[in-house]
């Protein structure tokens, strides 16, 4: 039930893309962006917080998703963590992964 715009923030964000760069690309500013996936996030979860399922993830995996949510990139994460940039997009992989792995 999400609009056209939300399933494109929420595409993006899936595919790694960084909030500056989902705003270029839909044409809105990342502060719009951020709103939109607050709101997506409240809509579908209904608490405001996508990882309540968080009990599957180690503390390493909700730190990375969190941060992602919040529009860093990886490379910005990895310095943050003293992971490579790549190591970082695994571990958000891995993460999604196990959470759908939950809810099935």
């Amino acid at each position: 039930s999400l609009s056209p715009i939300e399933r494109t923030i929420v595409r993006l964000h899936n595919q790694g893309a960084p909030l500056s760069e989902i705003a270029t690309r839909i044409g809105k500013k990342p502060g719009t962006v951020a709103r939109i996936m607050e709101m997506t996030r409240y809509r579908v979860h209904g608490n405001g917080s996508v990882r309540q399922q968080d009990g599957v993830l180690r503390p390493l995996e909700r730190t990375v998703l969190r941060l992602r949510e919040r529009g860093e990139s990886y490379g910005e994460i990895g310095i943050r963590l003293a992971r490579s940039s790549r190591r970082v997009r695994e571990i958000e992989k891995y993460a999604h992964f196990k959470l759908s792995e939950a809810r099935a």
